[in-house]
Protein backbone atom coordinates (compact mmCIF):
# COMPACT_ATOMS: atom_id res chain seq x y z
CA UNK A 1 0.00 0.00 0.00
CA UNK A 2 2.48 2.50 0.90
CA UNK A 3 4.98 2.01 -2.21
CA UNK A 4 1.94 1.89 -4.67
CA UNK A 5 1.00 5.59 -2.73
CA UNK A 6 4.55 6.56 -3.21
CA UNK A 7 4.48 5.45 -7.13
CA UNK A 8 1.24 7.68 -7.64
CA UNK A 9 3.40 10.55 -5.96
CA UNK A 10 5.20 10.65 -9.30
CA UNK A 11 2.37 11.54 -11.18
CA UNK A 12 1.69 15.09 -9.29
CA UNK A 13 5.61 15.94 -9.86
CA UNK A 14 5.99 18.40 -12.02
CA UNK A 15 8.52 16.24 -14.25
CA UNK A 16 5.68 14.06 -14.37
CA UNK A 17 3.27 16.58 -15.70
CA UNK A 18 5.63 17.83 -18.04
CA UNK A 19 5.83 14.45 -19.81
CA UNK A 20 2.21 14.18 -19.55
CA UNK A 21 1.96 17.01 -21.64
CA UNK A 22 4.60 15.36 -24.16
CA UNK A 23 2.37 12.69 -24.42
CA UNK A 24 -0.58 14.69 -25.83
CA UNK A 25 1.76 17.11 -27.84
CA UNK A 26 3.35 13.51 -29.70
CA UNK A 27 -0.47 12.27 -30.32
CA UNK A 28 -1.55 15.40 -31.76
CA UNK A 29 2.01 15.36 -34.52
CA UNK A 30 0.76 12.14 -34.87
CA UNK A 31 -2.34 12.60 -35.91
CA UNK A 32 -1.63 16.14 -37.87
CA UNK A 33 0.79 13.74 -39.85
CA UNK A 34 -1.91 11.69 -40.76
CA UNK A 35 -4.03 13.75 -41.80
CA UNK A 36 -1.29 15.45 -43.84
CA UNK A 37 -1.20 12.70 -44.98
CA UNK A 38 -4.60 11.78 -46.54
CA UNK A 39 -6.31 8.93 -48.42
CA UNK A 40 -5.06 7.62 -51.85
CA UNK A 41 -7.39 10.01 -53.65
CA UNK A 42 -7.89 9.73 -56.85
CA UNK A 43 -10.94 10.80 -58.70
CA UNK A 44 -13.55 7.73 -59.59
CA UNK A 45 -15.83 8.36 -62.81
CA UNK A 46 -20.00 8.28 -61.76
CA UNK A 47 -20.28 4.80 -64.45
CA UNK A 48 -18.23 2.76 -62.37
CA UNK A 49 -19.71 3.52 -59.29
CA UNK A 50 -23.38 2.59 -61.35
CA UNK A 51 -24.75 6.20 -61.29
CA UNK A 52 -24.04 6.72 -57.64
CA UNK A 53 -21.98 10.05 -56.77
CA UNK A 54 -18.71 9.86 -55.38
CA UNK A 55 -17.53 11.87 -52.34
CA UNK A 56 -14.74 13.28 -51.38
CA UNK A 57 -13.14 16.93 -50.26
CA UNK A 58 -16.78 17.48 -49.58
CA UNK A 59 -18.23 17.34 -53.00
CA UNK A 60 -19.13 14.97 -55.89
CA UNK A 61 -16.20 15.20 -58.91
CA UNK A 62 -19.62 15.76 -61.47
CA UNK A 63 -17.53 17.74 -63.15
CA UNK A 64 -15.06 16.05 -64.46
CA UNK A 65 -15.83 13.64 -67.65
CA UNK A 66 -13.92 11.32 -70.03
CA UNK A 67 -9.86 13.29 -70.40
CA UNK A 68 -10.02 15.37 -67.67
CA UNK A 69 -11.43 13.03 -65.23
CA UNK A 70 -8.57 10.67 -65.70
CA UNK A 71 -6.05 13.40 -65.64
CA UNK A 72 -7.68 13.96 -62.45
CA UNK A 73 -7.14 10.66 -61.11
CA UNK A 74 -3.34 10.83 -62.40
CA UNK A 75 -2.59 14.11 -60.75
CA UNK A 76 -3.98 12.88 -57.40
CA UNK A 77 -2.18 9.95 -57.15
CA UNK A 78 1.35 11.55 -58.51
CA UNK A 79 0.59 14.28 -55.40
CA UNK A 80 -0.30 11.44 -52.75
CA UNK A 81 2.93 9.74 -53.44
CA UNK A 82 4.97 13.20 -53.37
CA UNK A 83 3.68 13.64 -50.04
CA UNK A 84 3.77 10.13 -48.44
CA UNK A 85 7.48 9.74 -47.57
CA UNK A 86 7.53 12.85 -45.55
CA UNK A 87 3.88 12.28 -43.94
CA UNK A 88 5.06 8.91 -42.96
CA UNK A 89 8.69 10.14 -41.49
CA UNK A 90 6.57 12.60 -39.79
CA UNK A 91 4.27 10.14 -38.46
CA UNK A 92 7.56 7.66 -37.61
CA UNK A 93 9.11 10.93 -35.20
CA UNK A 94 5.70 11.41 -33.73
CA UNK A 95 5.47 7.45 -32.90
CA UNK A 96 9.10 7.95 -31.35
CA UNK A 97 8.32 11.11 -29.17
CA UNK A 98 4.60 9.22 -28.05
CA UNK A 99 6.61 6.57 -26.61
CA UNK A 100 9.73 8.64 -25.13
CA UNK A 101 7.89 10.03 -22.54
CA UNK A 102 5.49 7.00 -21.47
CA UNK A 103 8.55 4.71 -20.88
CA UNK A 104 9.74 7.76 -18.59
CA UNK A 105 6.98 7.74 -16.91
CA UNK A 106 6.88 4.21 -16.06
CA UNK A 107 10.60 4.63 -14.96
CA UNK A 108 9.57 7.74 -12.17
CA UNK A 109 6.59 5.52 -11.38
CA UNK A 110 9.28 2.63 -10.22
CA UNK A 111 11.03 5.03 -8.78
CA UNK A 112 14.55 4.49 -10.80
CA UNK A 113 15.53 7.79 -10.28
CA UNK A 114 15.56 7.90 -6.43
CA UNK A 115 17.81 4.72 -6.56
CA UNK A 116 20.11 5.20 -9.53
CA UNK A 117 19.94 9.61 -9.55
CA UNK A 118 22.62 9.55 -12.49
CA UNK A 119 19.56 8.35 -14.32
CA UNK A 120 18.12 12.09 -14.08
CA UNK A 121 21.88 13.46 -15.86
CA UNK A 122 20.82 11.04 -19.01
CA UNK A 123 17.41 11.80 -18.84
CA UNK A 124 18.06 15.63 -19.18
CA UNK A 125 20.66 15.00 -22.17
CA UNK A 126 17.77 12.90 -24.15
CA UNK A 127 15.47 15.96 -23.47
CA UNK A 128 18.15 18.18 -24.85
CA UNK A 129 19.55 16.32 -27.75
CA UNK A 130 15.36 16.31 -28.67
CA UNK A 131 15.14 19.53 -28.23
CA UNK A 132 17.59 20.46 -30.76
CA UNK A 133 16.76 18.14 -32.95
CA UNK A 134 13.54 18.99 -33.09
CA UNK A 135 14.48 22.49 -35.32
CA UNK A 136 15.90 20.62 -38.22
CA UNK A 137 13.63 18.21 -37.92
CA UNK A 138 10.69 20.97 -38.50
CA UNK A 139 12.57 22.18 -41.12
CA UNK A 140 13.21 19.36 -43.10
CA UNK A 141 9.08 18.64 -42.68
CA UNK A 142 8.44 21.95 -43.66
CA UNK A 143 10.94 22.60 -46.46
CA UNK A 144 9.65 19.19 -48.10
CA UNK A 145 6.03 19.92 -47.95
CA UNK A 146 6.69 23.44 -49.67
CA UNK A 147 8.57 21.89 -52.53
CA UNK A 148 5.54 19.53 -53.23
CA UNK A 149 3.42 22.20 -53.39
CA UNK A 150 5.81 24.17 -55.77
CA UNK A 151 6.37 21.11 -57.69
CA UNK A 152 4.61 21.15 -61.12
CA UNK A 153 2.14 18.45 -60.33
CA UNK A 154 0.50 20.54 -57.77
CA UNK A 155 0.14 23.56 -60.09
CA UNK A 156 -1.39 21.51 -62.92
CA UNK A 157 -3.68 19.74 -60.39
CA UNK A 158 -4.52 22.91 -58.47
CA UNK A 159 -5.10 24.65 -62.15
CA UNK A 160 -7.20 21.71 -63.68
CA UNK A 161 -9.64 21.62 -60.26
CA UNK A 162 -10.02 25.71 -60.29
CA UNK A 163 -10.77 25.26 -63.92
CA UNK A 164 -14.08 22.76 -62.50
CA UNK A 165 -15.25 25.36 -59.98
CA UNK A 166 -13.67 23.35 -57.47
CA UNK A 167 -11.96 24.81 -54.10
CA UNK A 168 -9.60 23.93 -51.55
CA UNK A 169 -6.92 22.38 -53.58
CA UNK A 170 -4.71 25.58 -52.92
CA UNK A 171 -0.80 24.44 -53.47
CA UNK A 172 0.28 25.79 -49.78
CA UNK A 173 0.62 24.40 -46.43
CA UNK A 174 -2.95 23.44 -45.04
CA UNK A 175 -4.31 23.77 -41.12
CA UNK A 176 -3.01 20.18 -39.52
CA UNK A 177 0.35 20.80 -41.64
CA UNK A 178 1.05 24.32 -39.67
CA UNK A 179 -0.70 22.98 -36.55
CA UNK A 180 1.84 19.94 -36.41
CA UNK A 181 4.63 22.62 -36.95
CA UNK A 182 3.46 24.69 -33.82
CA UNK A 183 2.98 21.49 -31.99
CA UNK A 184 6.40 20.85 -32.66
CA UNK A 185 7.59 23.74 -31.45
CA UNK A 186 5.78 23.63 -28.37
CA UNK A 187 7.23 20.18 -28.01
CA UNK A 188 10.90 21.27 -27.88
CA UNK A 189 9.97 24.08 -25.28
CA UNK A 190 8.38 21.33 -23.14
CA UNK A 191 11.90 19.18 -23.66
CA UNK A 192 14.12 22.49 -22.81
CA UNK A 193 11.83 22.44 -19.58
CA UNK A 194 11.79 18.68 -18.83
CA UNK A 195 15.91 18.94 -18.50
CA UNK A 196 15.38 21.68 -16.34
CA UNK A 197 13.29 19.99 -14.06
CA UNK A 198 15.05 16.94 -14.41
CA UNK A 199 18.63 19.00 -13.25
CA UNK A 200 16.69 19.85 -10.18
CA UNK A 201 15.17 16.81 -9.33
CA UNK A 202 18.66 15.67 -9.90
CA UNK A 203 20.32 17.98 -7.32
CA UNK A 204 17.01 16.79 -4.70
CA UNK A 205 17.70 13.28 -4.55
CA UNK A 206 21.35 13.80 -4.35
CA UNK A 207 21.10 16.53 -0.75
CA UNK A 208 18.24 14.02 0.49
CA UNK A 209 20.63 11.07 0.21
CA UNK A 210 23.47 13.12 1.60
CA UNK A 211 21.46 14.24 4.58
CA UNK A 212 21.70 10.82 6.61
CA UNK A 213 25.27 10.86 6.00
CA UNK A 214 25.45 14.61 7.42
CA UNK A 215 23.58 13.29 10.46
Amino acid sequence: GSLERRRCLYLRTGRACCQMVEVLLAALILVCSSVSCGSAGGYTGLPALGGIYYYQYGGAYSGFSGADGERAQQLDQRFYLLKLPIARAAMAVGGCLLVFPCVLILVGVLRVPWHFAAWLLIECSLYIVIAVGTVPALYYFLHSLLSVYNSSVCKEREQLYQSKGYQGFWCSLHGAEIAAGLLGCMAAMAYLLSAGLAVRDYRTVDEQKQKPLQL
